[in-house]
Parts: structure tokens; C-alpha cells; sequence
């Protein structure tokens, strides 16, 4: 190990000079990048040719060409700083920042979180949570979240998490639309097809309608093709407004049963073990922030 070290001693700030040298191919660009003088980057380069006995660039008018042989050892430094860096993220503790970055769905924060974020802001003192919302979890970049509530754990595999919400589907409706519609509480085949609200679940393994009627083993209306509702919210509040029977999940219209809202009309159904699991960054130094929340979403866990 201490030949490798030998050799490139006292030349390590030549080395990143070559490397922005080379990829700019122009000692001018390469010190404004640098914010060194071009003579300054000059005397790097010209270091470096001396401590290798060749040179480095070809020089054609004022057109710098680095030698296969720089190319080489740039491409080595890039990659090597690029291990460095990322080795330096993965390891530095956090920012005290005083804020801890949360995604989720647009239905869990309306429905579920947002009933309870008094009492997590009681809960994380002095700390922020930003809440970010939004139905396509598939389509960002998870990494760079502190803690994401998510129905699919495969986006980041490498990041801890555990159930949250059992997965619980039954039918729901209000109380005005059983007025209307009693034998809704005998046989929902008998209902109409066009009564029934639907929600386009994506990736995300929630039941459909047809998949509900299959669990629970009764046979479905024959569904033809329907709008399906894009944000969970918009389908509970049209199920509220009594225009038809919609999918329930625990932990998303467990406030609408309470107030009375919507009622229960059918068995509940499942497919897996939980419908909503956190998924978390992993720990490092300095995050008793991040230990808060995961301690307070336990708490409120229903598994």
C-alpha cells in the first residue's frame, strides 16, 4: 500500500488540475473552472509531465490534445474522485438543518396524515416536517427523501421499512345513497354498474373492484369501461356526496366512518399484508430527528 501513495505524493492537486485539463481539452477553460491563473495551471501540467518524463498534451496553435497515456490517467483521477465523493455522501452525517423531508401519496396525507399532523408536530419539537405529496411515488427520485411513505418497497431496496397500515378494502357509501339504494346492503351484484366509483390504483397492488368482488367470492356487475378517479380524495368526496359506492381502505376513510360520513356496506378484502409501509433512509450520525419520526409512525401504527 505505500508504493501506490509514493507515486502520486505531492501530486494530487496536479492530478485534479489534469483531469479538468482534459475533459475541457484548454488550460484557459480548465482555470476558470479551477479558479486558478492559466499560468498556475501551466505549472501543474508541466509538474506532472516532468515527474512522468512525457508529455501530456500536443499542442496545435491554441488547441491543447492530451496524449492517450493523459487520457488514461485522467480517466483514473475521474474515477477515483468519483469513488471519493460518492464514499464521502454515504458516509457524512446529515446537516443539523432542523427539518426532516417526508413523501407520500396525495390520499394518505389528505386522509390519513393531515388528521394527525397536530399531534407530530407536538411529537417533533423544534423539527420541521416538509411534506411532500404526490401519486406518482414511482416517478422521483426516492433517494433523496429522509422518510417516504410508500406502497411498493422495491423502488429502493437497499432502505430499511416496516408496514404501517393493515390492507383492508371494503365497499363504502353514504348514508344519503343507502336511502336510495337499500338492497345495497343485501347483494351489491344487484346494483347497477354505473353506481359503482372507481379508482385507478397504478402499481400500487390496491384492489380493484373486480379484484374485490373475486376475494370475497361474489360475482361482480358486469363493469364496463368507467372513468376512473386519478387522487384517492376526489373519490371519497364524491362517495360523500352519495353519486355512488366506492372502494374503503383502513386508514383512509377511518375519519368519514367516525363522523358518520360514509357507512360500511360489505366484507372487508386483502391481497397483502399491509396497504402503506415507511420507508426510511439509513441511519447516521446526529439523527435523533429521524428516530422521532419513525418512533411517532410506529405509534400510530395499526399492526
Amino acid at each position: 500500500m505505500e508504493q501506490p501513495a509514493h507515486n502520486i505524493a505531492g501530486s494530487l492537486n496536479a492530478l485534479l488540475v489534469l483531469e479538468v485539463a482534459v475533459r475541457h481539452s484548454s488550460l484557459s477553460r480548465a482555470a476558470k473552472e479551477l479558479g486558478l491563473s492559466q499560468p498556475a495551471v501551466s505549472r501543474h501540467i508541466s509538474t506532472l509531465e516532468g515527474r512522468l518524463g512525457q508529455p501530456l498534451f500536443q499542442r496545435n496553435n491554441n488547441r491543447i490534445v492530451p496524449t492517450p497515456n493523459a487520457q488514461r490517467l485522467a480517466d483514473a483521477v475521474a474515477l477515483g474522485l468519483g469513488h471519493v465523493d460518492q464514499t464521502w455522501v454515504d458516509i457524512s452525517a446529515p446537516p443539523d438543518r432542523g427539518e426532516i423531508t417526508l413523501a407520500c401519496t396525495f390520499g394518505f396525507a389528505d386522509q390519513w396524515l393531515m388528521p394527525r399532523f397536530s399531534d407530530l408536530r407536538a411529537h417533533m419539537g423544534d423539527t420541521r416536517v416538509r411534506v411532500v405529496t404526490t401519486d406518482q411515488l414511482g416517478a422521483i427520485d426516492l433517494s433523496w427523501l429522509d422518510v417516504a411513505v410508500v406502497w411498493d418497497v422495491a423502488a429502493t431496496p437497499d432502505r430499511p421499512y416496516f408496514p404501517l397500515i393493515r390492507d383492508e378494502a371494503f365497499p363504502i357509501c353514504s348514508p344519503a345513497f343507502l336511502a336510495r339504494h337499500p338492497e345495497a346492503c343485501e347483494d351489491l351484484s344487484r346494483i347497477p354498474a354505473d353506481v359503482f366509483l372507481h379508482f385507478d390504483t397504478g402499481r400500487s397492488g390496491f384492489l380493484t373492484w373486480n379484484a374485490w368482488f373475486a376475494r370475497v367470492g361474489l360475482k361482480p356487475p358486469k363493469f364496463g369501461k368507467s372513468t376512473e378517479f386519478d387522487a384517492y380524495p376526489f373519490l371519497l368526496q364524491s362517495v360523500r356526496r352519495g353519486e355512488g359506492i366506492g372502494l374503503g381502505w383502513t386508514g383512509l376513510v377511518d375519519q368519514a366512518l367516525e363522523d358518520g360520513e360514509v357507512l360500511r356496506l360489505g366484507p372487508t378484502a386483502s391481497s397483502r399484508e399491509a396497504s402503506y409501509y415507511v420507508q426510511h433512509r439509513p441511519f447516521l450520525k446526529q439523527d435523533a430527528s429521524l428516530q422521532f419520526l419513525l418512533d411517532w409512525f410506529r405509534a400510530n401504527s395499526n399492526l
